[in-house]
């Protein structure tokens, strides 16, 4: 019975995770409540979001592929690796609470711009400016540094940056973030499960219902109206920057 709970939370967590980001932060909280410590909340997670990003791959390597192809140089992706791996490495001088203050207010900015921002899956106008290629690298790779030493919200900055850096779609963009997750998550779970961290008791049936989450959130990203899925992005994006605001205050 346990199982089948467990698997529904990871169905519910998977479709998060691919389609406006966020897996984790839905995730961890969850496992938290029910008495885990966080590093074991945040591994385990971690590693049953892999299930989500595996098939949501999968399902979305028509779209991803040709959007990649459109739009990102290849060496976003070794790039991608580097920088989640270098990120859990690096001892990072900026305090936890100082950290979220930022990031909510991030978001903050994000729900404003994301408001003037077209979710339609019309690309872009083809004469529209966009960073150079160089800006656009260091962008996704500054993100994957984040993602290895703190990471909240970062599946909704990665769309976020992939449809101003690059001209993507909401939809392109959601499928190419699952993809470069999939990397940048496989690296920091293979850590977590040399160090023993992960409770594959929760973690194997949590792996379950994402990987059927990751089916069912990239079907979602290709049918549902623009208008709902900017919605969605919108009040997740409020719900994190919330959150993060108030653990701060709590943490003070």
């Amino acid at each position: 019975m346990i199982g089948l709970v467990v698997a529904a939370l990871g169905l519910f967590i998977g479709v998060v995770a691919v389609t406006i980001g966020g897996g984790a932060t839905a995730g961890v909280p969850l496992l938290l409540l029910m008495g885990h410590s966080a590093a074991q909340s945040i591994a385990t997670v971690k590693f049953a979001l892999l299930g989500s990003f595996v098939t949501g791959s999968l399902a979305h390597r028509g779209d991803a592929a040709a959007a990649e192809r459109k739009a990102m140089p290849w060496v976003v992706w070794p790039l991608a690796v580097v920088g989640s791996v270098a990120g859990s490495l690096l001892v990072v001088g900026i305090d936890d609470r100082v950290l979220k203050i930022v990031v909510a207010l991030l978001m903050v900015v994000i729900l404003w711009i994301t408001h003037r921002t077209d979710f339609s899956q019309r690309p872009r106008d083809a004469h529209a400016r966009l960073p150079s290629a160089p800006v656009g690298v260091a962008v996704i790779f500054g993100l994957c540094v984040y993602s290895g030493f703190f990471g909240a919200g970062f599946g909704t900055f990665l769309i976020f940056a992939l449809m101003h850096c690059y001209g993507l779609t909401f939809g392109e963009s959601a499928s190419v973030m699952t993809r470069i997750n999939l990397l940048v998550v496989g690296a920091s779970v293979t850590t977590f499960i040399s160090s023993g961290v992960v409770d594959f008791r929760l973690g194997i049936p949590l792996f379950v219902g994402c990987a059927a989450g990751g089916w069912l959130g990239a079907w979602v990203a290709r049918v549902t109206n623009p208008k709902r899925m900017k919605a969605a992005f919108q009040a997740f994006t409020l719900l994190l920057g919330a959150k993060l605001l108030w653990e701060a205050w709590a943490a003070g």
